[in-house]
């Protein structure tokens, strides 16, 4: 089996002072599919979208691109 392009594992994004914009995100997105994030404002869609090129970093949980945890690949490299 493929290993996902994208993998949220247990993510959260709480900022300052406020209630999680995402909590324990857990999904995978498999390479060459088509995701599409729907839901209300502030539910956490465009938080989300912006961790995995790291525009916003996640308070806690691992988010991986093609297997390679996002912290470890520089910023540039991910947009």
């Amino acid at each position: 089996m493929d290993q996902a392009m994208i993998e949220f594992q247990s993510v959260t994004k709480q900022y300052q002072g406020g209630h999680p914009a995402v909590d324990q995100l857990t999904m995978s997105i498999d390479k060459g599919s088509i995701t599409v994030f729907v839901g209300p404002s502030g539910c956490g869609k465009t938080t989300s979208l912006r961790m995995i090129n790291r525009m916003v970093e996640p308070t806690s949980g691992v988010i991986t691109v093609d297997g390679r945890d996002v912290t470890t690949v520089p910023a540039a490299e991910l947009r």
